[in-house]
């Protein structure tokens, strides 16, 4: 399915699953979420993600730590001749150690991944050969092979050699009482040293090497000490040139396992997306939608993901549940009614939901919703005014008319902003009328708002359309975000403008303004009281 994503404000859901993802595979398969490619694949996610969601609701608890990403190394080691490094090898048996848990711990849930969770298992010929020649973060073993053993022996002979030359060197009497620690040689670069005061270093025949304490101190290699030192530099050399062979061979064992490694990061990649879509469900206490093969939308006390969530945090007031349909016989909402009502949140959350869905992630509502299979959904929400592009609103929603007719068919579920705002009433009206008549045509679905009145009679004039509007409290005049289908909304304009605040005598003067525009004669304002139970106000 196709979507426009950004004016349903579909990132935020993505940066939630960002957050709620344990590796970075799961991460940056959140930031890059969008509709399945077909309703098998949602199915899938959305079975992957109902085991999830038992998983969590048992209690369990996903102890795999924190991961490296991998994927670099492993496109590395797709070259031949390619080396890892100790830290890549080391990160990589990491991996793979929590894949094992994973599959381990996963066992019951085997819904979570639509293949086979065996597909986590590591390559064992990798997991043996690193266990058996890594040690710590990503250091060789001393006897990772036979020939390093013997290296690693005879760099210990040498360096006890080397001690012993500089400790009899410390031990003859120039040197008495200059040296701190007497038993101790210092080392630099793996070439055994003296540490004696920079002022008496002329005492000591060698190659001065550094310095320490700003100077105070020099490291100085006694030249009794040089022969030995040269020939423990010669076996470091042949020790670094047998583990870079040694980490070549590991590295070609990588490759030769790479599409099983490859496998075992996508089957992780999955489950870790699942697993934060099933964390997400259980904080919107969210269920699977029925996903169905025709294009239809049933929704039974649906609420707002991201407003649900706010509330959940205790930042914003609880969400009114939204119930609607949309099927063949119903195909077009037309919702109307004044500004701050919930019009545009209500088309936002249709919108929502039905990408959501059709992502395989559960949505919230309080009974068991349908959502169909649309091929696209087209939302159209907001001012498309453009000084660079030098459009002017209403402009901007021609362009996306545009786009909708010439995408709009029996799969379609198009949600319309300001239907026919921008312009002259009267015309924008009947271009909107228009709309609606390619539309239904077509037979595409969908939900639009207006403040047009004409769009009213036109949805109770014409079969397959229907009136929807968002209940105000009769008794305060407030919004109560309620949608009341098959009633049409009034713009309540003027009222809705005195309760914030616009003076009464301007308030007053334009009652009669509109009472004129009507052909009616003016009448004086009302008190409240009155007003609110007039004819003239319902």
């Amino acid at each position: 399915m196709q979507a426009d994503l950004k004016p349903i404000e579909f990132n935020a859901i993505r940066k939630f699953l960002e957050r709620l993802a344990f590796t970075p595979y799961g991460a940056d398969a959140a930031r890059a979420l969008e509709p399945a490619p077909s309703l098998e694949v949602a199915r899938q996610m959305q079975a992957a993600v109902s085991a999830a969601r038992r998983f969590h609701d048992s209690g369990q608890r996903l102890d795999i730590g924190a991961l490296p990403d991998v994927r670099p190394a492993l496109r590395q080691s797709a070259s031949v001749g390619a080396s890892l490094s100790g830290q890549a090898l080391f990160n990589l048996q990491q991996v793979m150690q929590a894949c094992a848990r994973l599959y381990e711990l996963l066992q019951t849930y085997t819904e979570i991944y639509p293949g086979s969770l065996q597909d986590l298992l590591p390559p064992p010929a990798v997991v043996e050969r690193l266990s058996r020649t890594l040690v710590g973060a990503g250091s060789l073993r001393d006897d990772a092979t036979p020939k390093l053993a013997e290296l690693f022996a005879e760099r210990s002979k040498l360096r006890a050699e080397a001690e012993r030359v500089v400790l009899q060197r410390m031990e003859r009497f120039d040197l008495r009482g200059l040296i701190k620690d007497e038993k101790k040689v210092a080392w630099h670069h793996e070439r055994a040293v003296l540490t004696i005061p920079a002022k008496e270093s002329d005492r000591v025949k060698g190659v001065r090497r550094d310095t320490r304490l700003g100077g105070r101190d020099v490291l100085v290699e006694p030249m009794e000490a040089v022969q030995v030192n040269n020939r423990l530099e010669a076996l470091n050399g042949q020790i670094g040139t047998e583990q870079q062979r040694l980490f070549r061979s590991i590295t070609a064992l990588v490759r030769e396992h790479l599409d099983a490694l490859q496998k075992m990061i996508s089957a992780l990649t999955w489950i870790d997306l699942a697993l934060a879509a099933g964390r997400l469900s259980q904080a919107m206490n969210a269920h699977a939608p029925r996903l169905v093969e025709t294009p239809e939308l049933v929704l039974h006390e649906a609420y707002h993901p991201l407003l649900l969530i706010q509330f959940a945090e205790g930042k914003g007031p609880q969400p009114v549940p939204l119930t609607l349909a949309l099927d063949k016989q119903d195909r077009l909402l037309v919702i109307t009614g004044p500004n701050t009502g919930g019009k545009t949140v209500a088309l936002k959350t249709l919108g929502l939901l039905t990408t959501m869905a059709h992502c395989g992630l559960h949505i919230p509502a309080e009974r068991d919703c349908t959502i169909g299979a649309y091929r696209r959904v087209i939302v159209d929400v907001g001012d498309h005014q453009s000084l660079y592009h030098q459009l002017s609103t209403f402009a901007g929603h021609v362009e996306v008319l545009k786009r909708v007719l010439e995408m709009a068919d029996g799969e379609t579920l198009v949600l319309l902003d300001e239907l026919g705002t921008g312009t002259d009433p009267e015309e924008g009206a009947a271009l909107a009328m228009a709309v609606l008549d390619e539309l239904l045509g077509r037979g595409a679905q969908g939900v639009v708002n207006t403040h047009l009145a004409p769009l009213k009679e036109y949805a109770s004039g014409h079969p397959g359309v229907r009136n929807a509007s968002m209940r105000f409290d009769p008794t305060t005049l407030r919004p109560t975000y309620e949608l009341c289908v098959g009633r049409p909304g009034e713009s309540l304009g003027l009222i809705i403008a005195e309760q914030n605040g616009l003076p009464e005598t301007l308030v007053k003067r334009a009652r009669e303004h509109l009472l004129a525009i009507k052909g009616q004669e003016a009448k004086p304002s009302l008190p409240e009281h009155e007003r609110m139970h007039s004819p003239r106000w319902r």
